[in-house]
């Protein structure tokens, strides 16, 4: 398995419907432990996690690259809903997912 690098980047945090620093934590242990590389607000990675406390979702209108991404933007993962207690591992999946479709393509 390649050592993959995930970004989680920042909105300013003006309009907080969610914890988002307790949510990052969480999710970055997940990943640290699963053997991943997390950065908070780095784009130079492989995988960005976009963190927007509220639906204006300025972490991502500020900060948009072209890689792989969530976004996340209030109790909400890519436009869909979530309830917060399930929100960390939600995105744990996506992130997961994403990266063994991609070890699967590699390895053909």
């Amino acid at each position: 398995m390649n050592k993959w690098q995930i970004g989680i980047v920042f909105c300013g945090g003006c309009n907080p419907r969610i914890d988002r620093g307790q949510i990052a934590a969480k999710v970055r242990a997940i990943l640290l432990v699963m053997g991943y590389e997390v950065w908070y607000n780095s784009l130079d990675v492989d995988f960005v996690i976009y963190m927007s406390g509220c639906t204006v979702n300025c972490a991502l209108k500020y900060n948009h690259n072209h890689c792989p991404s969530v976004v996340v933007a209030a109790a909400t993962l890519d436009g869909v809903a979530v309830g917060t207690t399930e929100l960390a591992t939600d995105i744990v999946t996506k992130v997961r997912n994403y990266f063994e479709q991609l070890e699967k393509t590699l390895s053909k």
